[in-house]
């Protein structure tokens, strides 16, 4: 290991497996000190990768995601579980300290970068890595081949223009952006939205109907539903409806992002039903969700009602539970709804629901066939999907959302960062609970390296909306 990094870094493995909220945060996910990896320790999976490239990744962001909640149990997912004592799993965007051939290093540390060597990466290149390799950690010591440089918004938007001038090659966006609208937040947005919605443009809503169709979002104020509400209205001109908690959130939507017609704030009926309850004797949770989704038909009502359509087209859902089942009751025929994420039960230990048999336990799913039949009258769909299923689009999905921002069509929003990395953990858990604005992102550190054109500065950020 070259002399000149450090010799150890923080690290944050899982502890324990929650059975309900990470709090304390620390008892799951303590942070540690340890000796930076180096290739002498590196273990290798395959005979046949002992002398691929490797590189060295300081790690700058760390992306914060509800999928980390279910990567943390033993649930069967799309990813096996993070296994306890290693290295909690996410995505990172970081830079190229050293890059090893054949086991030889080399590091703009103590001699001058060779490009001619095989690789395509360089010291100083910032990459992006969706690897299982941790995440939560300093440093690491990855296959080249599971990084990605990232690109400049020159490349990515081509011929686009930036305030109706030709965009100079020299403009960059800010690191976190990679985490967000062109990491797997804004793909995922992407994907579930054009693939799996299928939005019509008014033109294409139906034989003589130049109606724009009409969209549920739930969770809409955050990473990826604010990104769905503002392609849903400023690309395909459609009735936006987002769900959202609390008078802040759902302000920011309609009057700031001006992405939303209409916006449910969900906690504030929550609350009203909440304390029509308090102080009576053996009110379970089952009756009280029963009154939140009454309540929560009668909003659903009242926003159709507002933005003039009789029921919703789409839907696009990451929060399930009443939510998304008294949304199945107001679709209209041949409706396409998208399932992206489950937050309301995911704090729910479904591993353990068959033994403790309690009724005051609901289950995310117990409810989503109360209005199932209705599905087959309907001809409508609903569809699961997961961001890693569309990887060979996502260079192109990623040129497409460049465009749409320089264009003004998705409002550049600065993400909401939590400094070191000690504080993950605490900031995972406000994920939770709502105390986030957007896009949440922990910075694990400062550039150690000099960028391509010698600034070692943070690139400028570049026009919101135009």
């Amino acid at each position: 290991m070259e002399s000149s990094l450090p010799q150890y870094h923080k690290v944050v493995r899982l502890a324990h497996r929650p059975t309900g909220k990470i709090d304390p945060p620390s008892r799951f996910l303590p942070v540690s000190t340890e000796p930076i990896p180096t290739i002498q320790n590196y273990s290798k999976s395959t005979a046949q990768h002992e002398t691929e490239t490797k590189v060295l990744v300081h790690r700058l962001y760390l992306s914060l995601d509800p999928a980390m909640r279910g990567w943390m149990s033993s649930a069967k997912s799309y990813l096996p579980p993070v296994p306890i004592g290693e290295v909690m799993r996410g995505a990172t965007i970081g830079e190229v300290v050293a890059i090893y051939h054949d086991e030889s290093p080399r590091s703009d540390f103590n001699e001058t970068t060779d490009t001619s060597k095989k690789g395509k990466l360089k010291i100083g290149d910032i990459v992006s890595d969706f690897s299982n390799v941790g995440g939560w950690q300093e440093y690491a010591l990855v296959p080249e081949r599971s990084v990605r440089k990232v690109e400049t918004l020159a490349r990515l938007a081509g011929n686009s223009t930036v305030r109706g001038g030709s965009l100079p090659p020299s403009v960059e966006l800010p690191l976190p952006i990679h985490l967000s609208i062109l990491g797997t937040t804004g793909l995922t947005a992407y994907f579930g939205l054009i693939d799996v919605c299928s939005p019509k443009p008014p033109y294409q809503s139906g034989p003589g109907n130049h109606h724009p169709e009409t969209i549920l979002v739930t969770a809409a104020a955050g990473a990826v539903g604010s990104i769905v509400c503002q392609v849903a209205k400023f690309v395909y001109g459609c009735k936006v409806v987002g769900v959202a908690g609390g008078p802040r959130k759902c302000s920011w939507l309609k009057d700031e992002l001006k992405c939303c017609d209409v916006v449910i704030d969900y906690r504030d009926m929550e609350s009203a039903v909440e304390g029509n309850v308090t102080g009576k004797i053996e009110t379970d949770a089952s009756m009280i969700y029963v009154q939140k989704a009454q309540q929560y038909q009668k909003l659903l009502r009242q926003a159709l009602k507002q933005v003039g359509s009789k029921g919703f087209d789409m839907m696009f859902d990451n929060v399930g539970g009443y939510q998304l089942n008294e949304t199945l009751y107001r679709l209209n025929p041949h409706a396409r709804v998208a399932l992206c994420g489950a937050i309301s039960g995911y704090n729910v230990d479904m591993t353990s629901l068959s033994q403790q048999q309690s009724p005051n336990i609901i289950s995310p799913t117990a409810l989503y066939m109360k209005h199932g039949m209705a599905m087959i009258s309907l001809r409508a769909k609903i569809q699961g999907f997961i961001v890693l299923d569309y990887i060979k689009q996502w260079g192109r999905a990623k040129q497409q959302l460049a465009q749409w921002i320089v264009e003004g069509k998705i409002q550049y929003q600065k993400e909401d960062i939590r400094e070191g990395l000690e504080n993950a953990p605490a900031a995972l858990l406000d994920l939770f609970n709502g105390e986030n604005k957007g896009k949440l992102i922990v910075k694990i550190g400062d550039r150690i390296t000099t960028s391509e054109d010698g600034n070692q500065n943070e690139p400028r950020i570049i026009a919101s909306r135009l």
